[in-house]
Parts: structure tokens; C-alpha cells; sequence
């Protein structure tokens, strides 16, 4: 899957810019520079994502304790995944762009999906008794919303820019450990989450017609840490108590999310 994202990024720098070239004939002279980037315009793109977070679990033992102290370290271990991915985006995105002489500013609004979703799942057994027990960890980040001031140099018909700004993204993080039949609640952990960081990019773009441009586009987007608690109680553990007394706490510390976004994109613009 990571092959198929540099690729399909690569794909799109190829594309727009042979795009561009194909139709420079047809075009030349259609509008002056002081104004070919002036104006509101809206788009869409498409592209490859690819994400970075880690997770790292630990366990505390409530006063009737669910875990031999032996095996936290180990059930922790289990716990403590990469959630790394990458998957498809497409979106839409509207501006604005003001010209002067070859300096060009503006700001945008994008919103993209995003298809990252992991999965890591197994059946573990202690190693004081061998015997089995189950953890799930799932995290995924469905969609991506940024506002960014850009700011470049146009040369000719191509525009050469940088952008930095704030980013929203959504995220859904859920675990769950089970170890039947001592456990007749299983802990589950599930949140759902909006945060906001910031993105940084970079990108160029080639206005191929009076009122279009097209463009390949790097973005990265950053966003803080989180913890997800959950709480595994009323089970019958390694506890002298009589009955389902025992229980544990759960803290999932989810590293800081990372997106690369590689994305080709085609504006119309009003003139």
C-alpha cells in the first residue's frame, strides 16, 4: 500500500505538469500575468495518504488486582502498537488569490476523506500459565479540514507556492481485552475524537486555460497526544476475593498523529 501511495503522488506531479504542457499552445497569451491568479476559485483533488501515530498502553491494577504483577509488563507490550497506514483522499477545496506583480498570497478552505483504518487484534497467553487471553487495538482518521494562508511566485503560467495553517481532522480510536470466562464485562475503550494541529506544504500549479489550473500538492499535518482511558471491572482474577471483584485500568497514550498528503488537484477560477 505504501508503494501504490508514492506512486499514485508521483502519478500526479507527472500528470498535472504534462497536462500543463499539452495545451500550452492552444492557451498562450489568453490572459495577462498581473491578473491570471486573481479571483476567487473552487476545485477538487485527489491523491495518497499516509499516516504515523503510535500507541503505547499501560496498566495499573486496581486494589483487587485483575493481573499478576508478573504479566503487566507483558500484556502492555501487547498492547503497545503502531498505527500506522496509508490509504486514499479526495476533496474539494475553495480560495482566494490576490496578484501582485509576480507575488501571489491568498488563503484556502479544503475538506478531504480520508480511508485509514488499522486494525491490530491477536490471542496472547500469559507466561505464568499459559493461558489466553484476547486485545484489540483499532484506530482510524476519516476526514481532514484545513484553512491556510498561501503564499507564492508566478512565472509565467505556473505558480510555485507555500502554505501554512490550521488543520482539523477526526479520529476513532477503540480497544477491547477479554479473557473469558474471568471476564464477563470485557473492558472496551472507544472515543471519538476532533482535533486540531496545524499543516505545512508546499506545492505547483499551471493555469492551462483562461479559467483553469491544475497542480500538485504535498501537505503535512500535525496533531497532539492523547489519552483514552478505559476500566476492566467486575471480573474474577488474580485476586484472593471471593466473586468478580477484580478490575484494572487501562491508559492508552496515542502518540502525536501524523498525515502526508500527496494530491493533484483542478481549480476553476473566476474572472
Amino acid at each position: 500500500m505504501k508503494t501504490i501511495v508514492k506512486r499514485l503522488g508521483g502519478f500526479a506531479v507527472v500528470a498535472v505538469l504534462w497536462s500543463g504542457s499539452a495545451l500550452w499552445p492552444s492557451t498562450a497569451g489568453a490572459q495577462p500575468d498581473a491578473q491570471r491568479w486573481t479571483g476567487f476559485y473552487i476545485g477538487a483533488n485527489v491523491g495518497g495518504v499516509v499516516k504515523r501515530q503510535s500507541n503505547s498502553l499501560s496498566i495499573e491494577n486496581d486494589p483487587n488486582n485483575y493481573f499478576q504483577p508478573a504479566v503487566i509488563p507483558e500484556v502492555e507490550n501487547n498492547g503497545s502498537v503502531d498505527l500506522n497506514d496509508s490509504g486514499f483522499t479526495g476533496g474539494v477545496q475553495v480560495g482566494y488569490n490576490r496578484q501582485h506583480g509576480g507575488l501571489v498570497w491568498g488563503v484556502e478552505l479544503d475538506f478531504n476523506g480520508l480511508d485509514l483504518s488499522n486494525r491490530r487484534s491477536g490471542t496472547f497467553r500469559y507466561s505464568t500459565n499459559n493461558a489466553p487471553y484476547s486485545l484489540t487495538v483499532q484506530e482510524s482518521t476519516d476526514w481532514l479540514m484545513t484553512v491556510r494562508p498561501r503564499v507564492g511566485w508566478a512565472l509565467d503560467r505556473f505558480l510555485l507556492y507555500f502554505t501554512v495553517g490550521l488543520a482539523v481532522a477526526h479520529s476513532e480510536f477503540k480497544q477491547s481485552f477479554e479473557e473469558p470466562p474471568f471476564t464477563p464485562d470485557p473492558v472496551t475503550v472507544s472515543t471519538s475524537k476532533t482535533q486540531v494541529g496545524w499543516t505545512i506544504g508546499t506545492g505547483l500549479e499551471f493555469a492551462f486555460a483562461r479559467n483553469w489550473s491544475a497542480r500538485a500538492e504535498y501537505l503535512y499535518a500535525r496533531f497532539g497526544e492523547t489519552d483514552v482511558v478505559g476500566r476492566l471491572g467486575g471480573a474474577d482474577g488474580a485476586s484472593a476475593a471471593a466473586g468478580s471483584v477484580d478490575g484494572a485500568k487501562f491508559t492508552n497514550s496515542l502518540g502525536p498523529l501524523e498525515l502526508h498528503l500527496f494530491r493533484a488537484a483542478v481549480n476553476f477560477h473566476f474572472r
